[in-house]
């Protein structure tokens, strides 16, 4: 068993994801290393999330229950991530005015600008950089917005499992806590996209994380997150897209898509096999194309730089042929990043590496 020394505490991570719970039982240590003791992965009760929030408390923590006695739980401080789906987040330029208050000028920006209800929303803001408009000194501000009530459903779920809760945390957080760190990429594939792209600026990168009912779009400069975005598309739709085309059940279109991925033969493609990858292009295409919008807004509405790399994370990422088409179509290196290949990470003897890329968010929050 792999130990590390001067571990601070112990900590259950929770992702409540709409297809998938990740339960993920860690060590953190005195320089923030993490050991992952033991991990669980369950199916997210049927109906049991809606727009994000937890509509049957009882279900959910039924099953995450299960998982814990299964994996023979012992931490009871417990951080948790919520659905990515109803959190709204914004990038607003700030007119730093001179002999007024910055944060009351932030915050009446705020009131202006998003369409929802002050008082019933958490409120989190962060104030990026100081950029000049035009010749008018203003600032760069990252907003995030989550209605309480849904706040809640994710305690009162923390409570029910008799846990003491530390902290809800969203998707977006937790990848940026993972990329303030070393990413390792092999040498070759490194000298592979030097010599294809050329010189590329690498300090403002995206993370694109794939999970079954959306696609996160997150941007960060210097390793700082600048852009959030829910894109309301995911692996799961692939599997739609191949139901609507063929006469396959969805368990057998989704077992198609993880064998094929976006990959066709070389010679003797059959009908069957083209039909699925039309299939799955096109859902693909959809998501990069809002992928392309997210890029857009990020450099022309949020002064921000043109993204140098990609990163895929979460489960959709491992679809075949992914990094490649990404790679093609969005003109920049493109890396596919799993738990092993962030600095600082170690685990259990006997784990299932395998199934550890779809961890990120819930080991991420333990930071």
């Amino acid at each position: 068993m792999v130990t590390i020394p001067f571990i601070k505490n112990n900590l259950l991570s929770i992702d409540i994801g709409f297809r998938n719970i990740k339960i993920v039982e860690v060590e953190v240590g005195k320089g923030n290393e993490i050991f992952i003791k033991n991990f669980g992965i369950a199916s997210t009760p049927k109906d049991s999330i809606k727009n994000g929030a937890i509509k049957d408390v009882r279900a959910v923590t039924s099953e995450i229950k299960r998982v814990m006695k299964d994996i023979n739980v012992k931490a009871k401080n417990a951080k948790i991530v919520m659905s990515g789906t109803n959190i709204i987040s914004r990038v607003f330029m700030v007119e730093n005015i001179p002999g007024e208050n910055l944060d009351d000028t932030v915050k009446m920006t705020i009131s202006q600008s998003m369409p929802i209800d002050l008082d019933a929303h958490k409120i989190d803001y962060k104030i990026l950089k100081e950029v000049k408009d035009e010749g008018v000194p203003k600032v760069k501000v990252f907003v995030t917005a989550v209605l309480k009530s849904i706040i809640k459903s994710y305690i009162d779920i923390l409570v029910e499992l008799g846990l003491k809760p530390i902290s809800v945390d969203i998707p977006a957080n937790s990848a940026a806590k993972f990329f303030n760190r070393d990413i390792a990429t092999s040498e070759s594939d490194t000298w592979f996209k030097k010599n294809k792209y050329g010189k590329l600026d690498q300090s403002t990168f995206a993370v694109l994380d794939f999970g079954s009912e959306t696609t996160i779009v997150n941007i960060l400069k210097d390793r700082v997150l600048e852009f959030n975005k829910v894109i309301l598309r995911g692996s799961s739709n692939l599997d739609d897209a191949i139901v609507g085309n063929t006469d396959k059940k969805v368990a057998e279109a989704e077992r198609l898509k993880k064998i094929q991925g976006l990959i066709l033969p070389e010679l003797n493609v059959s009908e069957e096999q083209e039909l699925i990858y039309k299939s799955m292009i096109g859902v693909i295409d959809d998501i990069v194309r809002q992928i392309f919008q997210c890029f857009e807004f990020y450099e022309k509405r949020c002064f921000g730089e043109k993204i140098g790399k990609v990163y895929i994370i979460g489960g959709g990422s491992q679809l075949l042929g992914l990094r490649d088409y990404l790679e093609t179509v969005l003109q920049v290196p493109v890396y596919t990043v799993g738990l092993l290949s962030i600095e600082g990470i170690k685990i259990n003897s006997g784990l299932d590496v395998e199934r550890l890329n779809y961890l990120i968010n819930s080991v991420g929050i333990t930071l």
